[in-house]
């Protein structure tokens, strides 16, 4: 019935998001209310405010004392790939991935920067936007562009791909480091290895 949150309910989504959560959402009360609109243009706001007070080092020490080893192999590389990501002060972080593991497990240490999830799975990709930072996208590559070639081409070729799209949309520039975290085959749902890639 009002066009403004109160302070209680801004400070319900700020400290959702300062606690952690992947996504927030209006309750059905708001959604049904006058103002639907603004209230998802106020909540976004609010969420972006208080996703930029969240110190990254602070926040992934914290997820990596609450996480007792031995890791997964996945999420070793996962864990490692957001460590050199925030090193390295990495605009991006690109993953290929069917199920959308390798997207929630990079999640899981909140890098800086964003993530760019590659999928030819439309359903996957969809799940992937419940993450915090996650920014799926459809491969338009399917396999008979890219017939006849090796793994290390194919995933080259979705990378190429993704690189040149950001690059489309001014969210990177020449010159930028970027991490490409990714299996060795086609299809893989496991993450085995990642690399640091300098734009050009």
């Amino acid at each position: 019935t009002n066009p403004r949150p109160t302070r209680a309910e801004v400070s319900d989504v700020a400290n959702a998001v300062l606690d952690g959560a992947d996504c927030v959402m209006l309750s059905g009360e708001t959604a049904k209310g006058k103002y639907p609109q603004e209230a998802v243009e106020m909540m976004s706001s609010v969420c972006l405010e208080a996703e930029s007070a969240v110190y990254s080092k602070l926040a992934m020490a914290d997820l990596t004392a609450a996480v007792k080893p031995p890791l997964s192999p996945s999420e070793s590389i996962a864990k490692a790939a957001v460590e050199a990501a925030n090193n390295r002060e990495a605009v991006l972080i690109f993953t290929l991935t069917y199920s959308g593991t390798s997207a929630r497990l990079l999640a899981k240490y909140r890098p800086r920067c964003p993530i760019i999830v590659l999928t030819k799975n439309a359903s996957a990709g969809a799940a992937c936007n419940l993450h915090r930072g996650v920014m799926p996208y459809l491969c338009p590559l399917d396999d008979a562009d890219l017939e006849g070639e090796d793994n290390a081409d194919w995933i080259e070729s979705w990378l190429q791909w993704a690189i040149a799209k950001k690059k489309a949309e001014n969210m990177i520039s020449e010159g930028d480091s970027v991490i490409f975290a990714h299996g060795w085959k086609s299809g893989s749902q496991s993450l085995s290895t990642y690399r640091v890639i300098t734009v050009e």
